[in-house]
């Protein structure tokens, strides 16, 4: 069977979807043939529906099967909704959105199947039932809308006995074990542009070493998938959901893309817990130095799955970049608001660790979160500018629907429904109601976190930095309106006079939520001498 993925990832950053590579790979292996419509405005321009139309009628799929993030979710329904007026083929949606949210996306209706959790194995069984014009309505991790069921059945002599009446409400398949990874088909990366992403990323590539993640932050969603295995028999402990592919293949994944690819520079493994397992990272270590791979790479960490001899090890095989989890610079918020229960003593010595061994670091932090005042915010910048990690990335709390989050969220009645629906991603707002002096601060902060960092150093140029948040602070929603769009050509204007005196700061490098230690731009820049490169690699550089 042919079967068409829809990957809608717009106003995100370009790169692949993990889960739809395994998902081809696994029916490539079983002889059905996969194609890939990519809806990512930085990678070419979105389609209208009369393109997607034309690509649906040439290639003629037996099965459609959408992707959906939550932010996307719409769009698929939109996309699906229309494509249902022109054919009659059977369509899937799958994705974390489906996975957190499954009786809310079978109640829309908009879908034949609604695939939960993960779905090697389940897409297979659908698409051979689908094939062989067999029953489909009994497939693991699979639901079936009460309004799609006769629509589904009447495709199918054998079941056709059996009506939509039958059913008191949707077919409600529980979710089957977690694949065992050892045993799935190779993923198919090339489902995927690889060469034109891979050139529009500047070389840097992503892949995953495991699945899963044993902490239950209230803003992710490895809690809820683990709780949905347990009640569904799926599982029979939380740790089934914790695996790791095999080295070899890993191994032999990475020479083929760089035999393929000959272009890629750098490796971003995108496990969630790249560091979980001591051994596991050791035997890598060795594994990659042993293979001569001598790609750079960056790998996730926890502040409580990380010491020195792992550090010593990362190093040695050639990490470029930890990064970290950092969140919140208050106790208070990590523990009551996010879960996330570690120090700030250990944060610092976990960051204290990788600097021992050169290696450079990088921390995610988040502000406008439920129940968080200015004082926990400024604890955060203080902690920033204690830790002086390489970089740090700043977003702004949202609430996924599903999380323990957004549950958070909403018993505190602060989720705006009209701004949460419009969002396409956590940098560029909130849709919490804090009031007008609160979302203002947050606007600001969004734009220009880092200066609070940098007035908050011990460094020669935190005076500065604390004329100009001192600035900042001082505007009103009129003059910061005005000013807003200039942050950024400002600061860059403001580094680079500092990078000449060889001064210490960050600045906005590589997206506008990022910012970096002038020590790592001058760094860049001397390879970049070094290797007659011309141009400037920490506008380009990812991550």
């Amino acid at each position: 069977m042919r079967v068409l993925f829809v990957y809608p990832s717009i106003d995100c950053p370009a790169g692949i979807n993990h889960g739809l590579a395994a998902i081809s790979g696994v029916l490539k292996a079983a002889g059905h043939e996969t194609r890939l419509l990519h809806v990512c405005e930085k990678l070419w321009p979105l389609p209208s529906y009369d393109d997607v139309k034309d690509m649906v009628s040439e290639y003629e799929p037996g099965l459609i099967g959408f992707s959906a993030m939550s932010q996307q979710y719409d769009w698929c329904v939109s996309m699906a909704t229309q494509l249902d007026q022109d054919f009659e083929i059977p369509t899937v949606v799958g994705g974390v959105h489906c996975t957190m949210v499954p009786e809310e996306v079978t109640a829309d209706g908009a879908f034949d199947f609604v695939c939960v959790g993960e779905g090697e194995l389940a897409m297979l069984e659908l698409v051979e039932r689908l094939e062989a014009k067999k029953d489909p309505t009994r497939v693991a991790n699979m639901r079936i809308p009460k309004s799609r069921i006769q629509r589904v059945l009447k495709r199918f002599p054998s079941t056709q006995v059996r009506t939509s009446e039958s059913f008191a409400g949707p077919i409600i398949n529980p979710v089957g074990a977690f694949p065992v990874l050892t045993e799935l088909a190779p993923k198919d990366y090339e489902l995927f542009d690889l060469d034109h992403i891979i050139r529009e990323r500047h070389g840097w590539m992503g892949m995953l070493t495991s699945r899963g993640c044993p902490y239950k932050c209230t803003y992710c969603f490895n809690k809820e998938i683990v709780d949905r295995y347990l009640d569904d028999g799926g599982a029979e402990k939380g740790k089934d959901y914790l695996r790791h592919y095999e080295l070899s293949r890993i191994i032999d994944e990475i020479k083929t893309l760089k035999r393929r690819h000959p272009h890629m520079t750098t490796l971003i493994f995108d496990d969630d817990l790249f560091t979980l397992n001591r051994q596991y990272v050791k035997e890598f270590c060795d594994a990659y130095i042993e293979a001569e791979i001598n790609l750079p790479f960056v790998v996730n960490a926890h502040v409580q799955k990380f010491d020195e001899e792992m550090a010593e090890n990362l190093s040695r095989a050639g990490c470029m970049i930890v990064k970290y989890g950092l969140e919140s610079g208050s106790d208070e918020v990590r523990r009551n608001v996010l879960w996330r229960y570690m120090t700030n003593e250990k944060i610092a010595a976990s960051f204290q660790a990788a600097h021992k061994f050169d290696l450079h670091t990088s921390a995610f932090v988040m502000f406008a979160l439920p129940h968080e005042n200015w004082q926990q915010i400024q604890e955060t910048i203080k902690l920033c500018a204690r830790v002086k990690m390489g970089r740090f990335r700043w977003a702004i709390f949202f609430p996924f629907p599903g999380t323990a989050g957004h549950r958070i969220t909403m018993e505190a009645d602060l989720i705006d429904p009209e701004k949460m629906k419009g969002m396409g991603n956590y940098f560029d707002g909130s849709c919490l109601r804090f009031g007008k002096e609160h979302d203002l601060l947050i606007e600001k902060l969004g734009k220009c976190f880092h200066w609070w960092v940098n007035a908050e150093t011990d460094w020669p140029t935190a005076p500065f930095y604390r004329s100009l948040v001192e600035e900042i602070e001082s505007m009103t929603r009129t003059q910061w309106d005005a000013a807003k769009e200039s942050i950024q050509d400002r600061d860059r204007d403001i580094s680079e006079q500092f990078l000449r005196q060889g001064l210490p700061h960050y600045s906005i490098r590589y997206s506008h939520v990022m910012a970096v230690h002038s020590d790592f731009v001058d760094w860049e820049r001397r390879q970049l001498a070094k290797s007659g490169t011309h141009g400037n690699l920490s506008d380009y550089s990812l991550d």
